[in-house]
């Protein structure tokens, strides 16, 4: 084990190179739809309710305006999501269609929710029974936890 290279698996970082894809006005559309058939995969493979939220929220969502009005600025949410430097601006993207599913979207969060009660709950047993090794460890889980879901806390 000591000699085996230690790779990160999150962020999984050729969903950067998607996502790039998507937003680059000079990519050709089939490229394009093959990028953001890759994301809304990886998306739901991955539980990333957050990275969601993030591209496709109707109101809040920089790769759609359908639901912004052009009489009412939007409002930002006040933490990004570690994405948020993948794309320039919400205003420089062209025009994608990245669905936005309430119910696809309820059902991420809840499994993220589930799976963050059970790293708090490991975490807290680590802490009463073991010993600061085994603490460290569950906390590196909710760091990946983060990382492969598209957020930051």
């Amino acid at each position: 084990m000591g000699s085996d290279p230690q790779y990160a698996k999150y962020p999984y970082l050729p969903l950067a190179q998607h996502i790039f894809t998507i937003t680059n006005p000079s990519a050709p559309k089939a490229t394009q739809q093959a990028s953001l058939k890759t994301l809304q995969d990886a998306i739901t493979e991955h539980k990333m309710a957050p990275l969601y939220r993030y591209l496709a929220h109707p109101t809040e969502g920089i790769l759609n305006e359908t639901g912004v009005s052009s009489s009412q600025p939007t409002k930002q949410p006040g933490r990004k999501p570690s994405a948020a430097g993948m794309v320039a601006s919400k205003y420089s993207i062209p025009k994608i269609d990245l669905p936005w599913d309430e119910a696809l979207y309820e059902k991420l969060k809840k499994e993220n929710d589930e799976e963050l009660a059970g790293y708090k709950k490991e975490e807290e047993e680590a802490a009463e029974t073991a010993g600061d090794t085994e603490v460290q460890a569950a906390r590196g889980k909710r760091a990946e936890f983060w990382a492969r879901v598209g957020d930051k806390v």
